[in-house]
């Protein structure tokens, strides 16, 4: 009402509307409206999401240290190690809920009906909501491409060394890998132990085919790495065409491509990793012969899961429009459970099956965004 002074809902509102305007320059008054009462929701659902994680995961912890007797004051790093993880997490739902609680409001005040009837459609009044998701998908991303991954290795260091296991990266054990010879002939080297900080293979034998057909044997106490190859020493060759010959040698030069770390990198889990990492992991494993099918999967749920921001926005819109009064609070954090306890339900039996081989990779990481999008396009479709 013109002249009347404003509430402090109002005037939140209107903050908001005024930092959306700074950051999306070429906003019109619609779009910092519209965005001015998502920003206040995203907040909330942020800071609802990320407590109820932290206090999950916290709980478990304190299981855990309990049971097995870790020092107390652990507890602390090992919590501050784990929240970029459950803040990528959080992210995605709270953009659900922001969706769900804003437009919800504004349909309750008739606001979405006075805009239509002016002739603004539902997909320009989506538009805010839809441009905050993808800028959440991008955030989520990021967070998960440099924070999380470095996180996450802290987190595994310092639950090793609590445990009285401290990690071990620089040595693998029992290492096969296949390489190319600078003559073109294929080698299969397996070795007792490779350690990555010194490049050096123990107790190391190496299979050279000519022609698919075996060639030579080298069997070699130790191998070292520098920047020709491989060098062999202390060991005996047994070239096996035309005949077995053997020979001692106390050093013998292979030039091969392949670092150490190429061979056999440390060993991480996909939270460990970013999408870079997990695609040079691929190739390792596609040129050693070993199965990728589940790193395929991981790969695209790295890309998938913040951009679950954007097909919670599409299904959130016509569920608030749902004449349930969405805008109070306790009714939209409910659909945005259920729509959630949906979302990874799907998420995992899809996920199991895309490295069960069941699904493709790709289908199998992007299926239950493109399910949540397509439930929310058909109630769009049924509202008109």
């Amino acid at each position: 009402m013109a002249g009347s002074p404003l509430t402090s809902a109002e005037r939140g509102v209107a903050s908001r509307a005024r930092d959306a305007g700074r950051i999306w320059p070429g906003a019109t008054l619609l779009d910092r409206y519209v965005a001015g009462e998502l920003i206040g929701a995203l907040a909330f659902g942020v800071a609802v999401f990320g407590l109820l994680l932290v206090a999950n995961q916290f709980f478990y912890l304190a299981r855990v240290v309990i049971e097995y007797n870790f020092p107390s004051s652990q507890l602390l790093p090992l919590m501050v190690y784990k929240l970029p993880v459950l803040l990528s997490f959080s992210l995605p739902m709270a953009m659900l809920l922001a969706t769900i609680l804003s437009f919800g409001r504004l349909s309750e005040g008739r606001e979405i009906e006075a805009m239509q009837t002016s002739g603004i459609g539902l997909h320009r009044i989506a538009l805010p909501a839809v441009v905050l998701a993808a800028a959440v998908s991008v955030a989520a991303f990021a967070v998960n491409e440099t924070i999380v991954p470095a996180s996450e290795i802290r987190y595994r260091e310092a639950w090793g060394r609590f445990a009285g296991q401290p990690v071990n990266w620089g040595q693998r054990w029992n290492v096969l890998f296949r390489d190319r010879a600078a003559d073109g002939s294929e080698v299969v080297v397996t070795a007792q132990v490779l350690d990555l900080e010194e490049g050096t293979l123990r107790n190391v034998v190496v299979q050279q085919h000519v022609s698919e057909r075996l060639s030579r044997i080298i069997e070699a106490e130790h191998a070292r790495w520098d920047r020709d190859g491989w060098v062999f020493e202390r060991g005996r060759l047994i070239v096996v065409q035309d005949g077995a010959v053997m020979s001692d040698f106390q050093t013998m030069r292979l030039r091969l491509e392949r670092s150490p770390r190429e061979v056999a990198p440390p060993i991480r889990t996909p939270a460990e990793m970013s999408t870079a990492e997990i695609r040079r992991e691929i190739a390792r494993r596609e040129r050693d012969g070993q199965p990728t099918r589940g790193l395929h999967v991981d790969l695209h749920g790295k890309l998938a899961l913040p951009a679950a921001s954007v097909a919670f926005v599409v299904l959130g819109i016509p569920l608030a429009l749902l004449p349930h009064r969405a805008g109070r609070r306790g009714i939209g954090f409910g659909l945005t459970v259920v729509a959630l306890l949906g979302y990874y339900a799907l998420m995992t039996g899809s996920t199991v099956m895309g490295q069960a081989g069941q699904l493709p990779s790709i289908v199998a990481a992007w299926l239950p965004n493109a399910v949540t999008a397509g439930v929310g396009v058909w109630l769009i479709r049924r509202r008109r």
